[in-house]
């Protein structure tokens, strides 16, 4: 099985220079409930529904995305 990986950038154009990487299971989890929960704000504070269903839909994809490469511990409810 692969192993994800988090990677820090620092952002260059359209392109990221890499500063660090880790492959820690902590920091992806906490990784992956951040961006979750961000997502999840977006959609509270959206303007309008056309806008609230287009955060919905990303956050969907993100979520199927994110279980596949960091699945949740065994035993935990994320």
């Amino acid at each position: 099985m692969a192993v994800a990986i988090l990677t820090l950038q620092y952002a260059r154009g359209l392109k990221g220079l890499p500063i660090a990487t880790t492959s820690n299971v902590t920091a992806l989890h906490f990784f992956k409930r951040t961006v979750l929960r961000d997502w999840e704000n977006k959609i509270k504070e959206a303007a309008d529904a056309g806008e609230a269903m287009l955060y919905r839909l990303e956050y969907n994809r993100l979520k199927s995305a994110l279980d596949i490469f960091i699945p949740e511990k065994p035993g935990s409810s994320e």
